[in-house]
Order: structure tokens, then C-alpha cells, then sequence
């Protein structure tokens, strides 16, 4: 049966759970293929690794509260309490994930909090490691074998880097379809930023995969939470088309902040 896009949230997961279950195994062959190492792809399981992916993980996580917080004082988001989530009486879910049914609005009880967050970590952990390893790890060394270029002169790895940038946004078109279009060059920023975190780092992936876990940490479980309802509509050029944040001034200004700032580390 032939995708519907864009996938639904409740199928992506079954979908890309096999695939990145397979990775790791995937680069552990080709590693030994190549009589490489762990760590020649940015993977070093030592204290400073796991330091810099602390770092990232409080940097991007904190920096999507601070984003919220801001829509939430502008009014164009609301709160809502937790353990409690409005939803249509007697409702049933679009495959786009709109509620349809009686208009006749219940609240329902959800999961507690600490549930949520200690299902939503480890899986933000393993994705943000897993999309390392593949587009800054596996591929950008691909990329620098087969062009003469290195890790550590910026300017000399731009090819590399524009290549790996478009390669990461345009595969996120697996999931969204032609509708995710309009997020491809804000995903194209976000790989750019995550790329400029391995430079900084020396060729380590633990800062990357710090940023690129607390990201999907911070979305992930704002979302599972239900923290936040609409407000007032805010300007679609600052906060982005609905389910698409990234075409928005306002993310991608935070993203353009963190490689400001991943680029003054490096």
C-alpha cells in the first residue's frame, strides 16, 4: 500500500524504527570493511564526547523553551495544564492528525509527566544519534574521500558541506511529501548549523548530537505533554506554516543563533 503523504505522526515511528534499528549495524560493516574506526566518524564514547553532547542537548532544548516562552508573552500560544488535554467529545483523529467528530469539547486525562519525558528522552537520544552518525558522520566522510577536501579548513570542506545540507533536507521529503517543500531550506540551515558542531568540535559528533537530540527532546515533548493550545493567530512569516515551525523567522533565527554561536566555539 502506497504511502499517504505526509505520514501521519503515529506511523512514522513504526516506519523508521526498523531503519534506524539497522543503521548502526550497517556502519559497523562498512566500518570494518574499511578497516576504519568509531571514532574516525565522530563517535568517541570518553568524557568529553559525552560533556559537549550535554552542552548541546541544554543549548537546543533551552533554546526552544526561551522560543515558546516568547509566543507564549506574545499571546500566540496558551498554556495548558498538564495531565489534562482538550479534545473533541467522543472524537476520532484525521490521518493528518486533526480531530474530527462532535464539536462538544471533553478533557480527557494523559499519561503523567515523568512517564512522557522518560519515554520521549531516550528516544530523542537515539534519533539525533542516529541522524549523526548517518549525515555527519557516515556521509560526510564519504563525501571528503571522494572530494580532496578536509574536515578542518571550513572553506576548503564547502562542497562537502552544501552537499550534506541539502542531502539531510530533501530526505525529510520521505516522510512530508511535496507539502514539506516549503521546510527544506530551513532544514537545510538546521543540517548547516549541526555540520558547523562537528567542525567546532574537531570532527566529534557529540556536540551535533547534543543539539540535534535536544531539539527533538524540547518539540517531542512539548507535544506528548500537550502544554501549549492556540492563541491568538500570529504573523505566518514569523511563526511558521502549522506543523512546518521551520518557516518561520522566529526558528530559524534561533537556529541562525545557535550556529552564531557554535561557529564563536569553533
Amino acid at each position: 500500500m502506497p504511502l499517504v503523504y505526509p505520514v501521519a505522526p503515529q506511523h512514522k515511528l513504526p516506519l523508521l524504527l526498523p531503519l534506524y534499528l539497522l543503521a548502526p549495524a550497517a556502519v559497523e560493516v562498512h566500518r570494518r570493511l574499511t578497516a576504519s574506526t568509531w571514532s574516525a566518524y565522530g563517535i568517541a564514547w570518553d568524557w568529553p564526547f559525552a560533556r559537549a553532547a550535554a552542552a548541546g542537548f541544554g543549548v537546543a532544548a533551552g533554546g526552544v523553551a526561551l522560543l515558546v516562552a516568547l509566543q507564549v508573552g506574545l499571546g500566540w500560544r496558551r498554556w495548558q495544564p498538564t495531565g489534562q488535554v482538550l479534545t473533541p467529545k467522543g472524537a476520532g483523529f484525521s490521518p493528518t492528525g486533526q480531530a474530527k467528530g462532535s464539536i462538544d469539547d471533553q478533557l480527557i486525562s494523559a499519561p503523567s509527566p515523568g512517564v512522557v519525558l522518560l519515554a520521549v528522552l531516550p528516544l530523542a537520544l537515539f534519533v539525533g544519534w542516529i541522524e549523526e552518525l548517518v549525515f555527519r558522520g557516515v556521509l560526510v566522510n564519504g563525501l571528503v574521500q571522494a572530494l580532496p577536501v578536509g574536515l578542518t579548513a571550513i572553506r576548503e570542506a564547502i562542497p562537502v558541506g552544501i552537499a550534506v545540507c541539502l542531502i539531510f533536507a530533501v530526505s525529510h521529503l520521505l516522510w512530508d511529501g511535496p507539502a514539506g517543500a516549503p521546510q527544506l531550506p530551513g532544514l537545510a540551515i538546521m543540517g548547516a548549523v549541526l555540520l558547523l558542531a562537528r567542525w567546532a568540535a574537531d570532527g566529534s559528533l557529540g556536540l551535533a548530537w547534543g543539539l540535534h537530540a535536544g531539539w527533538v527532546f524540547a518539540i517531542a515533548a512539548i507535544d506528548a505533554l500537550a502544554l501549549l493550545k492556540p492563541g491568538k493567530d500570529g504573523p505566518v512569516w514569523l511563526v511558521g506554516l502549522p506543523d512546518q515551525p521551520l518557516t518561520g523567522v522566529l526558528p530559524l533565527g534561533l537556529l541562525v543563533l545557535t550556529g552564531l554561536g557554535v561557529w564563536a566555539l569553533g
